[in-house]
């Protein structure tokens, strides 16, 4: 099955006390220049997707749930898309939620019912595509425990984090119970690692985004996949980690069994064209992940023929003239070389049920 185990959801929720009818979104309180910026591109992407059914002007949860059904309904190389939750900000030492700082909140029973109802349609209409959640669970909240068995029960493939954005330190000891859950579950942990420009914490908080910090879930025996493979966003100014990473992630593969993988999310946003080469180079396909990062841009444009890597003529018509974002990111990885096996190496990582 051909799974991409990254795709967030987005929505238009005002109302934080409603996170369980709704995605909660309002980063007006605690902007960031860049982010305001990067919000705007993504809307309009969006709207050229034609996920503004109704052509208010406005991005409903709603019409943003469906784009992603119909693109996966039609997709020609996806199978399965996890979706991703975001749990809120919750201080370190209270526990208790920062509203303030909580820019998006994507909840947990929201997901799971949404995804319940998508994958009921889907099996109506004779599919056997299928949406997964991935749940979020910060573990500075005072009710993880809770949480967690909820996303348990309402089975959940991974739990998501994105440590900047939710000011969690991952090396943390008191954590260790968290990570122990995780691992007895059998939940893998897929984290954030590398620049986080997405979110105005995750800006502000960039260190807390170091590889370093999986050392802590490892040891507890979690599996865990390091998003974005810790590459840099904009080569230019942030720091290109990926051969520290690749030592690190050598050491934690010693054995039989594979406990760190990388996935290759956002790696067709065009900033990144130049590192797709040391990507390749870097990291066996055999630690590799497919993902995309959607709705973050999937840039078929800049990907052209004889300026980068044995992208062909006709490889590059085929990418330009594909519609659904899904797609296109599979075309692009596959023209520049990246192994068929990521596409499914998710069913060796993801916590599947029948």
């Amino acid at each position: 099955m051909k799974i991409d185990i990254h795709c967030h959801v987005i929505g238009n929720g005002k109302d934080i006390g409603n996170v369980d009818n709704d995605v909660y979104l309002n980063a007006e309180d605690n902007q960031h220049w860049f982010t305001r910026m990067f919000a705007s591109l993504l809307e309009e992407e969006l709207e050229r997707l034609g996920a503004d059914l109704n052509n208010d002007g406005a991005i409903s949860t709603g019409e943003y749930l469906d784009l992603l059904f119909r693109m996966l309904r039609l997709s020609e190389e996806t199978d399965g898309i996890v979706l991703l939750c975001l749990d809120g900000l919750f201080h370190p030492k209270t526990g208790k939620l920062d509203e303030k700082r909580t820019d998006l909140w994507v909840s947990n029973r929201f997901m799971a019912g949404r995804i319940r109802e998508m994958n009921e349609r889907l099996s109506a209409g004779g599919s056997r595509k299928r949406f997964f959640l991935g749940a979020s669970i910060s573990p500075n909240r005072k009710d993880w425990r809770e949480e967690l068995d909820f996303a348990d029960s309402a089975g959940a493939v991974l739990v998501k984090l994105i440590p900047s954005t939710q000011h969690i330190n991952l090396t943390e000891r008191k954590h260790k119970d968290f990570y122990k859950a995780l691992a007895d579950r059998k939940l893998p942990l897929l984290c954030h690692v590398g620049p986080e420009y997405s979110f105005p914490e995750g800006i502000r908080n960039m260190k807390l985004d170091n590889y370093k910090g999986l050392a802590a879930p490892l040891e507890s025996g979690v599996t865990v996949i390091a998003a974005h493979c810790a590459s840099p966003v904009f080569p230019v100014i942030d720091k290109n980690v990926m051969k520290d990473f690749f030592t690190f992630m050598d050491k934690a593969n010693a054995g039989a069994t594979v406990k760190l993988w990388a996935d290759t999310s956002a790696m067709s946003l065009s900033t990144r064209l130049p590192i797709i080469p040391e990507v390749l180079d870097t990291f066996p396909a055999e630690w590799l992940v497919h993902g995309t990062d959607f709705p973050i841009p999937i840039d078929g444009w800049a990907h052209m023929p004889f300026v980068t890597r044995d992208v062909t003529p006709g490889e590059y018509l085929s990418i330009v003239k594909t519609k659904n974002p899904f797609d296109r990111d599979v075309r692009i990885k596959r023209a520049h070389g990246f192994d068929e096996a990521i596409l499914e190496n998710a069913e060796k990582v993801l916590r599947l049920r029948s």
